[in-house]
């Protein structure tokens, strides 16, 4: 596959960031969420989406939110992005959450959805916790390869009709 260039996210990436993000839920999401939401997804929604959530990067940066993005070194493609920052959730199990975790599908086992994981979270095993698609069992299974497991925690996610679990690090 070729090696990565994994670096903080910037307000010109939005476009390929929001055609990948697009892309990599309509191969990876149908059956696990609402199709005829997934259908509808496009890339000018998420490109809005990106927009307001990244907003101020400097703001981001001092409120402990950590954007990443790879890029093919090869080719300069956008082949995913991670984000994580403080708990969301009022009774988080740790202090620190993996927000999302996106890779292209044809760049699954290249190591790069490790990088890209390593470098919002700082290193693998700090106390955190993520919100995963009950159904994605690749997902579940990559997690739990990186030191994550189920905690018994659900939810519904109304957006999306989508039953998600909740997996937090074994050394949280």
């Amino acid at each position: 596959m070729g090696s990565y260039d994994i670096r903080p996210v910037e307000a010109s990436d939005i476009e390929q960031i929001s055609a990948a993000h697009t892309a990599i839920w309509k191969m990876t999401y149908p059956g696990m969420v609402d199709q005829d939401r997934l259908d509808a997804l496009t890339s000018a929604e998420s490109a809005l989406r990106w927009r307001e959530t990244v907003g101020d990067f400097a703001d981001h940066a001092a409120r402990g939110v950590r954007l990443r993005c790879a890029t093919c070194t090869a080719t300069h493609e956008m082949v995913g992005f991670a984000t994580s920052g403080p708990a969301r959730d009022h009774d988080a199990p740790a202090p620190t959450e993996l927000w999302s975790l996106n890779v292209v599908p044809r760049h699954h086992g290249s190591g790069v959805a490790l990088d890209l994981m390593t470098s919002v979270l700082g290193v693998i095993g700090v106390p955190a916790y993520l919100w995963v698609a009950r159904d994605n069992a690749r997902a579940v299974a990559f997690y739990r390869k990186h030191g994550f497991e189920l905690d018994g925690a659900t939810r519904h996610d109304p957006e999306w009709d989508c039953r998600e679990v909740r997996m937090t690090t074994t050394r949280a």
